[in-house]
């Protein structure tokens, strides 16, 4: 354990030298200070004083707790700490692999007496210590900023520290082995940039699936419910024979649709069951940390708003979302944490039997 200590110390020295270290922290609380500067009130958003009406975002429809947890999960969590500090992280770790095994430094480290998995675990673990720092500080700071404007202190923000954490370790792991590969930083970077474009697009492949076969579903279901009933939407007349005939025509087209929908939702969802569940990783926190506010949902009878992409056409918009919502929190936690840890788990069992059976 003493050896263990001492390769962490010395490894949060190295980042503390690095003035990208101090630069990310510093924009952290400058991001929190940003979102905390917004605020609601019966007349819509406000900016610094500044006040831009909205009939449809306001205090008397979303409370103040609700507004600073949504901002806080799209805004820091999704877009801060899930791209621009993953980003900054990345660039900052990229070189711990590529260190360590340089000649000269692998030297001296192996002369130590510890293990040579446990000596690369831990540096792994080492560069997962860069991007949990920044999320405390990032939590922490809109732990502080929650509390004061929105009047709610909410301890689970805290979960945003594990959460991110692991989200970060399922890249980090593939730089790891490419850094041992290549023993390069700049090509770990690369690859790993290109790793998670490749994930993140089998990811939107997955979820576009999802909604239009959502979509389909539902279409199907309301020209059933149309034909059985043989009025006009209003009720007011029966159908002529020529709409019936539409509705028919509709109803096959649909039920042929179905068919390829699910052919590529079998196709796409097996896919991505291989692959790290980055996304839905990150809505874990919107799930838990918005089931316990009162978060308004779309009217099911709502049709304002543009309709997302396959959207059905005789569906109301509120009922569509309602319907993707419970798709999405539908999916267990043991699927999404599981199979995502078993991806980082067989990365880093070949980086370490890479590490192990070289011979330096």
């Amino acid at each position: 354990m003493t050896q263990t200590a001492a390769i962490f110390l010395s490894a949060y020295r190295e980042l503390s030298a690095r003035r990208l270290f101090w630069l990310a922290l510093v924009i952290n609380v400058l991001v929190v200070a940003l979102f905390a500067s917004l605020g609601i009130n019966e007349q819509g958003i406000s900016f610094l004083g500044w006040t831009f009406d909205s009939p449809f975002y306001n205090s008397t429809t979303t409370s103040p707790e609700t507004f600073y947890k949504s901002l806080f999960v799209a805004l820091g969590v999704d877009w801060w700490l899930g791209l621009i500090a993953t980003l900054l992280a990345l660039v900052t770790t990229c070189g711990i692999i590529p260190d360590l095994v340089a000649p000269g430094s692998i030297d001296l480290l192996l002369a130590k007496p510890i293990g040579r998995a446990r000596l690369f675990l831990t540096k792994y673990a080492t560069g997962l210590l860069f991007a949990a720092l920044q999320v405390c500080v990032f939590s922490l700071a809109s732990f502080a900023a929650i509390g004061l404007r929105g009047g709610v202190w909410e301890w689970g923000l805290f979960l945003a520290v594990p959460i991110v954490t692991f989200f970060y370790s399922l890249l980090y792991c593939i730089c790891a082995l490419v850094g041992m590969l290549t023993k390069s930083s700049v090509a770990s970077l690369i690859l790993t940039l290109l790793a998670w474009t490749v994930i993140f697009s089998v990811n939107l492949s997955e979820s576009i699936v999802v909604a239009g076969r959502i979509a389909n579903s539902l279409e199907t279901a309301a020209i059933e419910r149309e034909l059985a009933a043989g009025v006009t939407k209003d009720g007011s007349e029966p159908l002529e024979e020529s709409d019936l005939e539409t509705l028919r025509s509709d109803l096959q087209k649909a039920k042929d649709n179905r068919i390829d929908w699910d052919r590529a939702y079998f196709w796409f969802h097996g896919i991505k069951s291989f692959v790290p569940k980055t996304y839905d990783t990150l809505e874990l926190l919107d799930r838990w940390l918005l089931a316990s506010a009162s978060m308004p949902t779309r009217d099911p009878d709502s049709e304002r708003g543009p309709q997302r992409a396959f959207g059905p056409r005789r569906v109301k918009r509120g009922e569509y979302e309602r319907a993707l919502r419970d798709e999405e929190r539908s999916r267990s936690i043991a699927w999404v944490l599981g199979t995502s840890a078993a991806f980082e788990a067989g990365i880093l069992l070949l980086a370490t039997v890479v590490f192990v059976r070289r011979d330096y």
